[in-house]
């Protein structure tokens, strides 16, 4: 009897101590914890990594506005990634001219930052590569370089050309100024193929080409090279877009018939 008692007893005694310690506890920590008031200093986190727009200027291509979500998304989680994978340095102004691309994004909260590309990546006063990871500055090069990929930027690509030349059937030759007006005009209006499925229909078709067609940014042969060079492949309801300076060889297929402008170019050259 006194054994159960004792039990009893002893057990009481640590249901106390137990519940000692955790009044104890509460009292010493729990009730020390305050709430701190920084909802200000989220947002404007937010807003300061938030981007609303971006200014891109091409060397060849010229300049353009970004403006919608997904672009503006896709080309902050790249500058993310080159900042986790290169080392920070202070950037200098030699770059400047080795620069392809260039710009400013502006974010939420009214800030802006520059930036340049070439062989490195340059945000605001910090400069990133090159080293073993430039493939990643290559494939941010390449999905700004795609912003440029619409008919009106391919349009105006040859409107600002220095000189223009086709090939047809043996025949080869430049383009006179009302028919560059006219190639411009067929572009700029041209409607841009993007369904897969459609593609792999016009290339199981396997046309035969009727010519192609090569607008150069520079008029002398030695200062243009491929980051100067356009080249179109011309079918009797479509053509291939290829600019020569994109590092994946990226073509684009549009909805425009040129089949009477090189017809025209033949039919000139089988009179003489």
């Amino acid at each position: 009897m006194k054994k159960l008692i004792w039990s009893a007893f002893l057990f009481t005694g640590i249901i106390l101590l137990l519940s000692f310690t955790g009044f104890f506890l509460n009292e010493q920590v729990y009730q020390k914890v305050g709430i701190i008031n920084d909802k200000h200093e989220v947002l404007q986190k937010v807003s300061d990594s938030l981007p609303v727009q971006a200014t891109i200027s091409h060397q060849k291509w010229g300049s353009l506005q970004v403006n919608d979500e997904v672009s503006l998304h896709a080309f902050v989680s790249y500058v993310d990634r080159i900042k986790q994978e290169y080392e920070p340095k202070l950037s200098t102004d030699q770059g400047s001219e080795q620069a392809i691309l260039s710009g400013r994004i502006q974010y939420l909260n009214g800030s802006k930052q520059t930036f340049e590309l070439g062989s490195t990546f340059t945000l605001g006063k910090w400069s990133y590569g090159p080293g073993h990871e430039a493939p990643l500055l290559s494939a941010l090069q390449t999905q700004l370089q795609s912003l440029y990929y619409t008919p009106e930027h391919f349009a105006q690509f040859i409107r600002t050309a220095k000189r223009i030349t086709f090939r047809s059937d043996g025949v080869q030759g430049s383009l006179l100024d009302h028919e560059k007006g006219y190639l411009v005009s067929s572009i700029g209006q041209a409607l841009e193929i993007k369904d897969l499925v459609e593609i792999k229909q016009l290339l199981l078709r396997k046309q035969k080409p009727l010519g192609s067609i090569t607008a150069y940014k520079e008029d002398k042969k030695l200062k243009n090279d491929r980051s100067n060079l356009l080249h179109i492949v011309v079918y009797s309801d479509y053509v291939v877009m290829k600019y020569m300076g994109d590092d994946n060889g990226n073509s684009i297929y549009l909805q425009a018939g040129l089949e009477k402008l090189l017809h025209g170019k033949n039919a000139k050259a089988d009179i003489r």
